[in-house]
């Protein structure tokens, strides 16, 4: 009798609810059927459930990696040296093998479904073991030697980082440094950049490690020479409009609104360079402004704002020797700074800008 009523519950199962888990839309629905159904054989779904991931080739996940960073298949196929069906492929295999759509498309992109989301999540844990596994079996992680990718805004790059580097690299001649300028927060996650110096707070990401390395006090600063404080503003465009420095500068200018349109800027080492060339008054790091001969703090001893300097390294990378070198030097650069800067944290300047 037990075995009747299972078969004719079996038939009342509808062919569209049979082809659900080949549906990406619903790949679920004869697992959650068979687990509230006392007559369901568990170990037929668990069978079923083992051959699917039997199929799934682990190689595969490099792709599903590729095509989320990217968006697009042409994009994935120039980085993974392949062509876009090739890509297709081994997407629409994955999917296959865990009954569920990873991707869906919307406005011209590949974007994650939740599933996607979980998937890549674990996927980028293989990625990292993976990449630990190589710097071992290679021998990197003991040698201070190789490249590193190190990228921070132009300012931190030229006026800071630069001036220490000849005496750092003489002392490390194996290691290579390869260093990108670039106002946008390049992404660490992708391989793109091995450290990063930064003043946002990042976002929480298990792929990084972050932590704050100082805090820049920042002052009003001017070309050396007479009447600099009548100056116009030397301000940011548009785009920057949500930095610190831009609002604080955009106050400053409703405040004197006689002094007449400044030049505006995309990049805080550009301000510098114009502020240098008697062009109009800006802000700068107080232990940059201060050492520099051709400008002049304007602002009072007390800083007008402060930002935190943040460093990001990837995680799969910390523990190789070569990257520890880089972050020793970096860290304990900034903490040299920040002494120097304490020293003449009392130097007086003329009255100014707002707050001063």
């Amino acid at each position: 009798m037990g075995g009747d009523v299972s078969a004719r519950r079996a038939d009342n199962i509808r062919p569209a609810d049979r082809g659900a888990v080949d549906e990406a839309s619903t790949p679920h629905l004869d697992r959650e059927q068979a687990s509230t159904d006392k007559f369901a054989l568990p170990e037929v779904i668990l069978q079923e459930e083992s051959a699917k991931m039997q199929n799934l080739n682990w190689d595969d996940l490099r792709y599903i990696i590729v095509v989320s960073r990217t968006g697009r298949l042409a994009q994935a196929a120039r980085q993974l040296h392949v062509d876009e069906t090739t890509i297709a492929r081994r997407v629409a295999r994955v999917e296959r093998a865990l009954g569920s759509r990873l991707f869906e498309r919307a406005n011209g992109q590949l974007l994650l479904t939740e599933m996607g989301q979980e998937v890549l999540r674990h996927a980028e844990q293989i990625e990292m073991s993976v990449c630990g596994i190589k710097s071992v079996a290679t021998g990197l992680d003991d040698r201070a030697a190789g490249k590193v990718r190190l990228t921070s805004v132009a300012l931190i790059m030229n006026r800071i980082l630069m001036p220490a580097l000849p005496q750092f690299v003489r002392a490390h001649p194996q290691l290579q440094l390869h260093l990108v300028s670039e106002p946008r927060n390049l992404d660490l996650g992708n391989r793109e950049i091995d450290i990063a110096v930064r003043f946002a707070r990042p976002e929480q990401d298990y792929r990084l490690v972050a932590r704050r390395i100082c805090e820049l006090p920042y002052g009003v600063f001017g070309a050396a020479g007479p009447a600099t404080g009548k100056l116009p503003w030397v301000t940011y465009e548009e785009s920057l409009s949500a930095l610190p420095l831009a609002r604080w500068l955009a106050e400053a200018v409703k405040q004197e609104p006689d002094l007449g349109p400044g030049l505006i800027v995309n990049d805080s080492d550009l301000a510098m360079n114009a502020v240098r060339a008697g062009l109009g008054r800006s802000l700068m790091p107080l232990c940059v402004g201060d050492h520099d001969d051709g400008l002049v703090r304007l602002s009072g001893a007390e800083p007008v704002l402060t930002r935190e300097l943040w460093l990001l390294v990837r995680s799969d990378l910390k523990h190789l020797a070569r990257i520890k070198l880089v972050i020793e030097w970096i860290e304990r650069l900034f903490a040299e700074m920040e002494a120097r800067c304490g020293e003449r944290a009392n130097r007086a300047g003329t009255a100014g800008g707002p707050n001063s």
